[in-house]
């Protein structure tokens, strides 16, 4: 099976000021779907355009800080990055970009930061697939839900992890710290919980969810949606005004198979038979 999510922005992140200099950020990107990439990506803060060739751009010597970018095609707006502040000297790659069509919100598949390690990205901490642990065991709270309960998106309460992208299978095991089962539905957006098992290129597929007593006696809930972007970023950037969507809504995709590429592979059989969610 295949995965995909689509990500919400959790918090749009504030805008500064952004120039030249010669300890300046660089930032390169390309887009998963070249066909579809905008003509222009604008950064904000700097006043400054790169152009779009073969489905790729970049952007040199911008300040450090944070960075707010506008993906622009035929004059319009058609997606958004707000990138966390960056130290001098950065370098960010940011990789097969995607744009949510829901939200207007655009996130890398993966993305290699240089020395920076982890980058806020629409308000998701990511970071290369490599800064994941092969064995995961760590406490954090939920930050979505897939409808069908079969993906977390998770941020550790170690903040030199990025936010993880938890499968659940059918081999998932779901319980109290005293080892009461709970059932997977019962886990909702904000709950603390420990996640324990494997990384998988880029995914954790999930062995174990210890859950507090409070969520194993709580109703089942629904998919939560998502406060919208904050208005001051969404002023700056101007993009269309979505309605209100899912936290996390999923969307079939075909992959090839994985061959030499992280990111891409199958869940080890645990995800019911459909493979592992992407994010992007």
């Amino acid at each position: 099976m295949r995965y995909a999510f689509r990500l919400i922005s959790m918090a749009m992140l504030p805008l500064a000021g952004c120039g030249g200099g010669q300890s300046g950020v660089t930032i390169r990107g390309d887009f998963a779907d070249s066909a579809r990439a905008p003509a222009s990506v604008f950064a904000v803060e700097a006043e400054r355009e790169a152009e779009v060739k073969h489905g790729a751009f970049v952007l040199r010597d911008l300040s450090a800080g944070p960075v707010t970018l506008r993906l622009v095609r035929g004059g319009d707006t058609v997606g958004v990055l707000a990138l966390g502040s960056l130290p001098a000297g950065t370098s960010v790659d940011l990789q097969r970009l995607a744009v949510d069509p829901a939200t207007h919100l655009a996130f890398p598949r993966t993305i290699d930061a240089g020395g920076a390690g982890l980058v806020m990205a629409n308000g998701v901490r990511i970071a290369d697939d490599a800064r994941i642990p092969a064995e995961v065991d760590t406490p954090g709270v939920v930050l979505a839900v897939s409808p069908e309960h079969d993906a977390l998106l998770f941020r550790p309460d170690d903040g030199a992890l990025p936010d993880l992208r938890v499968v659940i299978g059918l081999a998932t095991e779901a319980a109290t710290q005293d080892g009461d089962p709970v059932e997977i539905g019962r886990v909702a957006r904000g709950d603390s919980l420990r996640v324990q098992g494997r990384a998988d290129h880029g995914f954790v597929v999930a062995s174990k969810l210890i859950v507090p007593r409070r969520t194993a006696v709580a109703p089942p809930t629904e998919a939560v949606a998502e406060p919208a972007a904050g208005t001051e970023a969404r002023a700056a950037a101007s993009p269309p005004s979505p309605p209100p969507a899912p936290v996390v809504a999923p969307v079939r995709r075909v992959v090839e198979p994985r061959i030499e590429e992280r990111g891409r592979g199958r869940g080890g059989g645990h995800g019911r038979g459909r493979g592992k969610k992407g994010f992007f």
